[in-house]
């Protein structure tokens, strides 16, 4: 017999007209979280990259190493004999204590003004006039760092002075 054909047949079920479903809502929430949560973790990332280098006085290691080598490298004149220099360490990782450092030693056959040399350096020497060849002064630096500035006469070469600079970086 064959299957009744017109109004009375039943389709096939490949031929019945599909019932839409249910749409899940689970799936958009759980989404939506998730992306939600992801934005967080990228707000919160970039928030603690700008405190950092807030904390830091903006700018990398390399950066603040770099201006101080400049620094160090201007202030001898002519005639000055490098004695001694340590460079800084730009690998260093902390940012809450003062890790890039420079320190240099020049011997100097004439007197040295303490005043001159600081200022050179960018040692802030505001006050009164010192008026000293020997001695230290010790300042904050305009980007945050510290400086020091010491001239000693040299103990085995008479009429030779020893300039002395320590630079740190914050």
């Amino acid at each position: 017999m064959q299957p009744p054909q017109g109004h009375d047949a039943q389709p096939e079920p490949s031929q019945r007209p599909q019932v839409p479903q249910k749409k899940n809502r689970l799936g958009w929430i759980l989404g939506g979280a998730a992306a939600a949560t992801a934005l967080i973790v990228v707000l919160l990332f970039a928030g603690c990259a700008a405190l950092a280098d807030a904390v830091k006085n903006g700018g990398s290691n390399e950066e603040k190493a770099q201006a101080m080598i400049s620094k160090a490298d201007d202030l001898p004149q002519s005639d000055w004999q490098l004695v001694e220099r340590s460079d800084p360490d730009t690998g260093c990782l902390s940012t809450d204590i003062a890790c890039v450092r420079l320190s240099a030693t020049w011997s100097v056959n004439h007197e040295v003004g303490l005043e001159d040399t600081a200022g050179r350096l960018g040692v802030d020497i505001s006050g009164p006039p010192l008026g000293r060849y020997t001695g230290c002064l010790k300042s904050e630096m305009e980007d945050g760092g510290m400086a020091r500035v010491c001239i000693d006469p040299a103990p085995d070469l008479d009429d030779n002075w020893l300039v002395r600079i320590e630079l740190t970086a914050k």
